[in-house]
């Protein structure tokens, strides 16, 4: 066999496994930019997590303060219609 048979034999060969690397380099290629969008969008996910884990505690102490508040003006008004029930009964009896 001919040394240019030969090239001619190997030369398809070379040119499929050269085509079959650049597929597999793009294929990685692709693989990291969409490990990094995820990473970019996990990121994001897990801050908007944060925020709102914050805003939620802040939330709920808040309304808890005004839980606490609402119910001692409600005994504070009990309290007074009391004194008041009272006043009058001894007032008109």
């Amino acid at each position: 066999m001919t040394p240019d048979r030969r090239l001619d034999q190997l030369e398809p060969e070379v040119a499929e496994v050269l085509q079959k690397t650049d597929r597999l380099i793009e294929g990685q290629g692709q693989l990291v930019d969409l490990a990094t969008k995820t990473k970019a969008d996990l990121d994001q996910a897990k801050t908007t997590g944060e925020i709102t884990a914050t805003g939620l505690a802040k939330l709920t102490i808040t309304v808890n303060d005004l839980r606490a508040e609402i119910n001692q003006r409600f005994d504070r008004s009990d309290q007074v219609q009391q004194e008041i029930l009272t006043f009058l009964r001894e007032r008109f009896q």
